[in-house]
């Protein structure tokens, strides 16, 4: 596939399917040189608020190089559950025989990223006047799944050699290492079906929850994620939203999570792909925000290794199944081995169907083929598919290319019959339409891309006097704007909605061309039915407002009249 571009680009959200996205790469930056006594910093040495800004009781709180902490929160697997086949490794300590998997709390930061793999270099740690960045705090981003994998190696051999000074974990217990029959645990990335066990709710939720593609928030999901309605294009500090019923933070938004095992999916049986990233973006959309979707990325390309500038990744602790002889002796005259799913995978969850996370259907499940020698499809169909902005095409959910303005995608070896062609783009409605394939001839598509209330706003290219000139207006037509504010505020943007509403508008809180003119011409009327004539200085004065201690600055602004202001306003 061409490669869309280059530099860091925010991950176009595709539908489970091969994602040849080539480019949007980040280099993860050297490490620097020589030793640094702060590696010997004592456990806790951070504020709180940079590792576990929302700590809860039963958290497990495990060191990391530089005087770090990395916090996971327990996830009970029963045994026998319908749910899944999962059993965790650990042991609670309260001889009820719970069984847990132990997952990160929230996706790795910058800070634990960078302190983790100044160790590994011999490099330095951070330094302390970065601990109070928000940067430091967020999502570390821009890595590819070997970056991750890297990453829980370095962290696993930090914590082996030390592990004789670091205490077993228990209740109440400060900075530990678990262990299981005296091994100590070590770090890697989830596999996929232990992230959508997670996502979904494990055992705390009920069977008609579990099923759903989304967990219930009665706040709303913009208190729970963040994504292209709330994140404006920008990875956010880890634990900022609310947690989900297991209190795991960021599961859905902010950045797409890479996992530990390659892609495979029941459309494509007995294949095994590339990397797959769960969980949404900061640029995905509402109903890209799932339990049941997953995307597949090319690991590599031309310049090496493929890194987006929205994906990161949490860590898992585990721990070796056969820690002696003694215990494989014994799992051996238990019966054998468990029974397996009939295709040799995990079975789905109770009550959730496979055929939403991955809408073709496996080969057990379709209909015995019929007797007799079968005819295989006509593979010659070619479309030509059209788009206003640039924009990742899929046909039948799976990844074709990248469009562009003014050209067209070719997409060769397509089966004749309906075809259901989609189009992608951050800031933009998904388009999608089908089309009949009835020969070789190619078919040409038109796919238009509706702006969101966001990217129509961004495309006016306002200008931070513009900005101010809305909410001078707003105020001259009644409306309450906060002034001191270079942005448009949300108290602004819920005054321009009531605007938008009696006018007729789309009611977005964003400005738009209609309502940019709308506002601008209703705004001069009303300041010329305002202005009086100041016969001293023979221009407009605009009228003091009614409460309040204000004084009058001769400053003037864009459209005559001076600016009133009060400094130490009631």
């Amino acid at each position: 596939m061409t490669p869309i571009s280059r530099g860091p680009q925010p991950l176009p959200l595709v539908l489970g399917l091969a994602v040849a996205l080539a480019g949007a790469l980040s280099r993860v930056p050297p490490t620097g040189a020589g030793p640094d006594p702060g590696l010997s910093r004592p456990p806790g040495a951070w504020p709180e608020k940079l590792y576990n800004p929302k700590p809860l009781a039963d958290d497990v709180l495990v060191s990391i190089p530089c005087g770090g902490t990395i916090v996971f929160r327990p996830v009970v697997t029963p045994i026998g559950s319908p749910r899944t086949d999962l059993i965790g490794p650990f042991a609670s300590s309260d001889g009820a025989g719970e069984r847990y998997l132990l997952i990160g709390k929230y996706e790795v930061t910058v800070l634990q990223y960078r302190a983790t793999l100044a160790q590994a270099g011999g490099g330095s740690c951070p330094a302390i006047q970065e601990l109070q960045g928000a940067d430091a705090a967020s999502a570390q981003v821009g890595v590819s799944r070997i970056d991750a994998i890297n990453f829980a190696a370095q962290l696993s051999r930090w914590l082996h050699a030390r592990a004789k000074d670091i205490p077993p974990c228990g209740p109440g217990a400060g900075p530990c290492l678990p262990r299981v029959d005296g091994k100590p645990a070590f770090v890697r990335l989830p596999l996929d079906q232990e992230w959508e066990y997670a996502v979904r709710g494990g055992a705390a939720v009920s069977d008609q929850v579990f099923a759903q593609p989304r967990y219930p928030m009665p706040e709303g999901l913009e208190r729970h994620a963040w994504y292209n309605r709330n994140a404006d294009g920008s990875i956010a500090p880890i634990g900022l939203r609310l947690a989900g019923p297991l209190g795991l933070h960021d599961l859905y938004g902010n950045a797409w999570e890479v996992m530990n095992d390659p892609y495979r999916s029941e459309r494509f049986p007995g294949q095994i792909g590339g990397d797959v990233l769960r969980g949404g973006g900061i640029h995905s959309a509402e109903e890209d925000l799932r339990a049941d979707l997953r995307v597949e990325l090319q690991p590599f390309d031309a310049a090496g290794d493929v890194r987006t500038a929205d994906t990161g990744f949490r860590v898992l602790l585990a721990a070796p199944v056969v820690t002696s002889l003694s215990k494989l002796s014994a799992q051996s005259g238990s019966g054998g081995a468990p029974e397996r799913a009939p295709d040799g995978g995990s079975p789905a969850p109770a009550g959730v169907d496979r055929r939403v996370a991955d809408p073709m259907p496996s080969a057990s499940e379709s209909a015995p083929p019929p007797a007799g020698p079968q005819t295989q499809p006509v593979m010659d169909g070619r479309l030509q598919i059209r788009v206003d902005a640039k924009s990742i095409v899929l046909v039948d959910g799976e990844v074709r290319g990248a469009a562009i303005v003014g050209g067209y995608l070719e997409v060769s070896g397509l089966p004749r019959g309906i075809r259901r062609v989609e189009a992608r783009a951050a800031g933009y409605a998904k388009a999608e339409t089908r089309v009949e394939i009835a020969g070789s001839e190619p078919v040409e598509v038109k796919l238009h891309l509706e702006p969101t209330p966001e990217r129509t706003e961004s495309l006016l290219a306002l200008t931070h006097a513009d900005r101010r000139r809305v909410q001078e207006q707003l105020g001259e037509l009644g409306y309450t704007c906060d002034r001191a504010q270079q942005n448009l505020s949300r108290g602004c943007r819920a005054q321009l909605e009531q605007f938008q509403q009696r006018n007729g508008l789309a009611v977005t809180g964003y400005m738009s061309r209609e309502t940019r003119v709308l506002l601008e011409r209703q705004a001069d009327e009303r300041r010329r039915q305002r202005q009086t004539k100041d016969p001293g200085q023979g221009r407009a004065v605009t009228p003091p407002p009614l409460q309040g201690r204000y004084i009058q600055i001769p400053e003037p602004y864009r459209g005559g009249g001076l600016f009133w202001m009060d400094p130490d306003a009631p």
